[in-house]
């Protein structure tokens, strides 16, 4: 069970990854255009496009938040609620930009000790 949780855990922390960059180059070329003072219907074409990577960036910090929680319960990681209120309090853009760094860099500590675990089983021959 719990190796089904890490490769889910594993899978969820990639797609995390790849829609984070997505998001931050977005985020790197809207504030690029917006300090360029580019044409108005180009600022908001590039805000659009920012605003559209926020929901998958959103919705793998909670996945992974969940995994993390169900492989350690006391994991730090940043779940629904936390996540829901810092898009609405401040914005979408800053809760797009923090909240899955965090979430992040608590996945590769829950995987680090799962992988020290691991060794540990398989030269003690305690393992599977």
């Amino acid at each position: 069970m719990r190796e089904h949780l890490t490769r889910e855990l594993i899978k969820a922390r990639t797609g995390l990854i790849r829609t984070y960059v997505l998001h931050v180059v977005w985020f790197t070329v809207m504030c690029a255009f917006i300090s360029l003072q580019w044409d108005k219907d180009g600022l908001k074409a590039t805000v659009l496009l920012t605003l559209v990577t926020v929901p998958p960036v959103l919705f793998y910090t909670v996945r992974v938040h969940k995994l993390c929680r169900s492989i350690d319960p006391a994991a730090r990681t940043v779940g629904l609620v936390p996540v829901l209120v810092t898009t609405l309090i401040l914005s979408p853009f800053e809760s797009g930009l923090i909240l899955p760094a965090k979430n992040l860099l608590v996945a590769n500590k829950v995987l680090r000790v799962h992988r020290q675990h691991a060794v540990v089983l398989a030269t003690t021959g305690c393992g599977p």
